[in-house]
Order: C-alpha cells, then structure tokens, then sequence
C-alpha cells in the first residue's frame, strides 16, 4: 500500500518528500485552467476530451461533486495532467512517451489517497493508460479491465455527403422524449451498459439548454420525420467535439448519420472552428468507416479501464 501524500502550506501535495516531482491540486477551474491550457494545447486533437471538460467545467457544468483536478510537474514542468468529475473515471492528458516510474508511483498513490475503492476506472492514450491500469492493480490487487477501446479522429475539411433524402435541424424541448429515448440507445451503444436515467435525463437538458454557440444537439429529418441525431459539445481553443450520434437500428445503413455528420461538421466550421473532433470505438467497423468517408483522420487510441 501506498502511503497517502502530505500537504504542505502552499497547497501542493508531495508524495515524496526532497524530490522535485509533486502534484498541484487546484479547486477553481479557471486557475487550473491558467496553468494546464498552453501544456494541453501541444497535442490539441489528442487532448480535445480534458479541453473540452475543462471548458464545461468553468461554465459551470458538472457542480454536482467538486471535480478532481491535478497537475504532475517536475522541476516547475507539467508532465501529466489528471481530471476526474465523478462518478466518471480518471481522465490523462495525452502524453506519446512511457512515463518516468516516479510520475507513475506519484499518480497511483494520489489517486488511491484521493479515491481509495470509489475510483470507478481510467481513460488516456493507450500506452500511458495501459500502464497506470497495470500500476494500479499490482497496488490495490484488484483487476483493471478493458472496457473500451477507441480511436480520436479529426477533421478539417468535409467531404460532403450526397444521395441521402432529408436535411438537418436544432434539436428544440418538442423533441426531448424522443432526445431521452435515442440518448438512452446511444449509450447502450456506446458503452454496453443499461444508463442511468438521471444521468441521461441531465445530458439532454444540457444540450437543449446550453448556449448554442458551445453545445448543441442536431436531428436529421426525412419527411419531417427524425432519423438521426448528432451532438457537439468540448470547445477547445480551436476546435469542438461531436458526440451522442445515434440513428434507431431499424433505420440504419441509409445514410442518415453520415449526412447528419458531415452537415454538422460543415456548419461548425462556418462558425469558425479550425477542426472538429470525434471518438470512435474500435469494435464497430462501420462508424470508423463513415466517419473516414466525411474527412476526419485517425489521431489517437485512448483506452478506457473498468475497476468496477
């Protein structure tokens, strides 16, 4: 087991004491922010996911349980960034090289300071995560296990997509039921996993009623009849995330989510972002496919560990 950090006067957390690697915990955002955003920026596509929830983060989302937000500096250098806003897992900044055990050691007994048994798992580029997982159970002997595998993909320039009857619309509160049911089959989807309902319930309502220009949920129609859906949402400096696409599974393979796709992508970018980005789960053949044929390239894997 290890021994848990010690605080000191200036609210840094030291997990060994005489060295120069420590972890700075922060509880205001917009400070995190000021000190993590230039470091997160170098890989900006890898990193859109802590950007982006960093982001929601100083708009005031996620307020339900203070958020866990920590950087790992050696010599007054970042070298990893840590977030969790619970119950989600721990989520790494991208790092492309194997990490100095001393960050390893560092972060694993913070997280089991911190976190103890309710540490529900881990999200980060797949090296580094796969590393920090196995850390993880040769420290607390409990498994870590591979729930998901996914690809980042990027995207600056549509490839537009034709034949497909229909156009795309906002979403608007006539369309929450239908919102609730269709963000209920995605996270089936997406994570193999009955979801909760209040969880889904939030989700929807931050998409209906967040400020446009940050997050949004578009409906594909055909005969003004909603087929697909898809959402954007994580701002980063200059590029914003695309999520929560779901088409019913009677009506698959017509089209509906590339079009909806790409319409969306087109229109974030007339609005002024450089890119946009997306994750997709390895498993399913088909969405990483579709989303090739729009114009996003592979950037990043990212694992995601399951300590349930």
């Amino acid at each position: 087991m290890i021994k848990g950090p010690e605080r000191n006067r200036s609210g840094k957390w030291h997990q060994n004491k005489g060295k120069s690697m420590n972890i700075i915990k922060f509880d205001d955002p917009i400070r995190f922010q000021s000190k993590v955003k230039d470091y997160l920026l170098k890989h900006e596509a890898e990193n859109n996911l802590p950007l982006g929830i960093l982001s929601s983060l100083i708009a005031g989302e996620y307020v339900e349980v203070p958020p866990y937000l920590a950087l790992v500096e050696d010599h007054g250098e970042p070298q990893l960034v840590l977030m969790r806003t619970p119950p989600y897992p721990v989520l790494f900044s991208f790092e492309p090289n194997l990490l100095d055990e001393e960050i390893v050691d560092l972060v694993i007994g913070d997280l089991l300071y911190n976190f103890g048994d309710e540490l529900t798992g881990m999200t980060g580029n797949k090296d580094l995560v796969s590393h920090m997982a196995e850390s993880w159970k040769l420290t607390t002997g409990k498994q870590a296990v591979l729930k998901m595998a996914m690809r980042i993909y990027k995207l600056e320039q549509v490839n537009p997509i034709s034949g497909v009857p229909g156009s795309m619309r906002p979403a608007n509160d006539g369309d929450k039921s239908l919102l609730l049911e269709w963000y209920g089959g995605f996270h089936r989807d997406a994570l193999q996993e009955e979801p909760d309902s209040d969880q889904v319930q939030k989700q929807v309502e931050r998409y209906l009623n967040a400020d446009p220009v940050l997050r949004g949920m578009m409906i594909w129609e055909e005969d003004e009849k909603p087929v697909s859906m898809a959402g954007y949402t994580g701002p980063t400096a200059h590029g914003i995330r695309i999520g929560a696409v779901y088409t019913p599974p009677e009506i698959r393979r017509q089209g509906y989510a590339s079009a909806c796709v790409a319409e969306l992508s087109q229109h974030l970018l007339d609005q002024g972002f450089q890119f946009c980005f997306l994750f997709t789960d390895l498993l399913n053949p088909t969405s990483n496919h579709i989303y090739q044929q729009v114009g996003y390239i592979p950037v990043n894997d990212v694992d995601t560990y399951d300590f349930k």
